[in-house]
C-alpha cells in the first residue's frame, strides 16, 4: 500500500497502466480523484485525456470543464474540449470550443483540422481564408503542417473546388509520410508469415467453448479503417442486449501478455513466431477479464470495434469461440480513397500517405481476410458497407441473426442513439445512414488513377 503520492507519481502510474493494457487499474486509480480538489488544472486535464484515452469520454468531459473553471486556458485546452464535446454528440458546442482555441492561436492547426472535419458547413469560405492565411505566416518546417493542409483540402473538397483540394491534400501526405515509418516490404513479410504461422498452427478445433452459457458474447467489428465499422458498431448498440465498447486495445495486450512479448502495433516479425506458443484458453479469460468493467449488467453481447483486429482474426476464433466476427467490406478505391484522405493521429495506419505503400497494405489485407476465411469457414461474416447503406434493414437483420439476437427496427436509427464515440467517424455517425459516400473516389478519378492502376485485379 502507497501513502500520499503527488499528482505527477500518479499520473506516470495510471499512464504506464494504460500502456501495458490495465485499463480498468488506470481508471480506478484516475477515479479515485476528486478533480474539484486537484489545485492544479493542467494535472486535471492530464487526467481528463487519460480517461478519454480510456473511452470514458463522459467522465473525461466532467474533468476537463473542472479544469477550464479553474482557469485553463489556451489553444490546446479549447481544442482536446472541443474533442470531448464531439465525442459526447454536442457538435454545436464542440465548433465553439474549436474557435476559442483558433482565437487563442490563430495558427493552432489541430483546430483548424478538427473544425474541417466536423461536418458543419462554411457557406461563405470564411475557413479557407483563414487556413490559408495560417499556411503564409507559419515557418516551412512547422511541425503541425499537415494538418492545415488536411484542414484546407476538406474545406475545399465541401465547396467543391476538387482541384486545389487535390493539391491541398498532396501536400499534406507529403508533410505526414515524412513524419512517419513505413516499410512495405517489411509489412509484406510479416503478413506472410502470419499465415505462414497460422495455416498450421492454429487447431480452431481445439478451441473449446465456455462452460457458462451466461459469459456475454464479444462482437468483433473489424476491417479497413474509415469503411463503415463504426457505422456498423452504432447499428449493434441499438439492440438493448449489446454494449457499445469502442475501439478496445485488450486482445493485442492480452496477446503480447500471453506469448510474453512486446512491440509496438499488432506484430513485427519476432511476434509472429509466437502465435504457436500461447495458451489460447488463458488468453481468452484473460481478455474477458480485462473487458468485463466495460459490460453493464444485463447485456449478453458487447462489441470490440478496432478495425485492425483483422490482423488477429484467427487468434479470436481460437482465444474465443463463443466470439461473433463481422467484417466490413468496402469497394477497394473508396476504401483506399478514405483512408488517402484521413489525417491518423499519431503514427497510426503509417501506410495510407503514399499510393505504392497504401496498396501494397490494401492486398495484404484481403490475402489475410481471404486466409482467415480459408482456415475458418463460415466463422466470419462478410458485411458491404455498400449493402449496409443501401438496405440497412435487411442487412441489420442479417447481422443480427448471425449474433444470435433479434432485430429492433431502431437499430437503423443511428442517429437517434446518444452513445459517445470517439473515433474518427465521431460527427458522421450522428446523422440518419445514407449512400452519399458510395462511389466517392470518383470525383478525383483522374488523380487517383495510378493508384487503382497499382491496385490492379484487387481494384475490382
Amino acid at each position: 500500500k502507497m501513502g500520499p503520492q503527488t499528482l505527477q507519481h500518479i499520473a506516470a502510474v495510471s499512464l504506464r497502466l494504460i500502456s501495458v493494457g490495465e485499463y480498468d487499474a488506470a481508471r480506478r486509480l484516475v477515479l479515485k480523484l476528486n478533480p474539484a480538489a486537484v489545485p492544479v488544472p493542467s494535472s486535471i486535464a492530464e487526467f481528463a485525456q487519460q480517461l478519454s484515452l480510456l473511452e470514458q469520454q463522459e467522465d473525461a468531459l466532467r474533468y476537463l470543464e473542472v479544469a477550464l473553471g479553474q482557469g485553463l486556458d489556451g489553444d490546446w485546452a479549447h481544442y482536446v474540449h472541443g474533442n470531448f464535446l464531439k465525442f459526447v454528440g454536442k457538435l454545436g458546442q464542440a465548433a465553439e470550443a474549436y474557435e476559442r482555441s483558433l482565437s487563442r492561436n490563430p495558427d493552432y492547426a489541430f483546430s483548424h483540422h478538427a473544425l474541417a472535419y466536423l461536418g458543419q458547413a462554411d457557406s461563405h469560405g470564411k475557413r479557407v481564408d483563414r487556413i490559408r492565411r495560417s499556411l503564409a505566416r507559419v515557418p516551412g518546417d512547422f511541425r503541425d503542417m499537415a494538418y492545415l493542409y488536411y484542414a484546407l483540402f476538406k474545406e475545399l473538397d465541401a465547396v467543391g473546388d476538387l482541384g486545389a483540394a487535390w493539391v491541398a491534400l498532396e501536400a499534406g501526405l507529403r508533410q505526414k509520410r515524412m513524419q512517419v515509418g513505413h516499410d512495405a516490404n517489411e509489412e509484406t513479410k510479416i503478413f506472410d508469415a502470419l499465415m505462414l504461422e497460422t495455416k498450421e498452427g492454429l487447431d480452431l478445433d481445439q478451441a473449446a467453448r465456455p462452460a457458462d452459457d451466461s459469459t456475454p458474447v464479444p462482437v468483433f467489428v473489424l476491417g479497413m479503417p474509415r469503411t463503415g465499422t463504426t457505422l456498423l458498431e452504432r447499428v449493434l448498440g441499438g439492440n438493448s442486449k449489446v454494449a457499445l465498447c469502442g475501439e478496445l486495445n485488450d486482445f493485442r495486450m492480452q496477446f503480447k501478455w500471453s506469448s510474453d512479448y512486446f512491440c509496438l502495433g499488432f506484430f513485427d516479425l519476432p511476434a509472429t513466431g509466437h502465435v504457436g506458443r500461447v495458451d489460447y484458453a488463458e488468453l481468452g479469460r484473460r481478455y474477458l477479464d480485462h473487458v468485463s468493467w466495460r459490460l453493464p449488467s444485463g447485456i449478453s453481447h458487447f462489441t470490440d470495434k478496432n478495425p485492425s483486429n483483422f490482423m488477429m482474426a484467427g487468434l479470436v476464433l481460437r482465444a474465443l469461440p463463443q466470439a461473433r466476427i463481422i467484417h466490413l467490406r468496402r469497394n477497394p478505391m473508396d476504401s483506399c480513397f478514405s483512408n488517402l484522405k484521413e489525417l491518423f493521429g499519431g503514427s497510426a495506419h503509417p501506410y495510407s500517405y503514399d499510393f505504392s505503400d497504401l496498396a501494397n497494405h490494401y492486398k495484404n489485407y484481403v490475402r489475410l481476410m481471404d486466409h482467415w476465411h480459408a482456415i475458418a469457414p463460415g466463422r466470419i461474416l462478410d458485411v458491404s458497407y455498400e449493402d449496409l447503406v443501401s438496405d440497412p434493414e435487411s442487412q441489420t437483420r442479417r447481422v443480427m441473426e448471425y449474433c444470435g439476437l433479434g432485430y429492433d427496427a431502431a437499430q437503423i436509427r443511428v442517429e437517434s442513439n446518444a452513445a459517445p464515440v470517439s473515433t474518427a467517424s465521431s460527427a458522421q455517425v450522428r446523422q440518419p445512414i445514407h449512400t452519399r459516400n458510395i462511389g466517392g473516389w470518383k470525383r478525383y478519378e483522374s488523380q487517383l488513377a495510378p493508384l487503382k492502376a497499382m491496385l490492379g485485379d484487387a481494384a475490382d
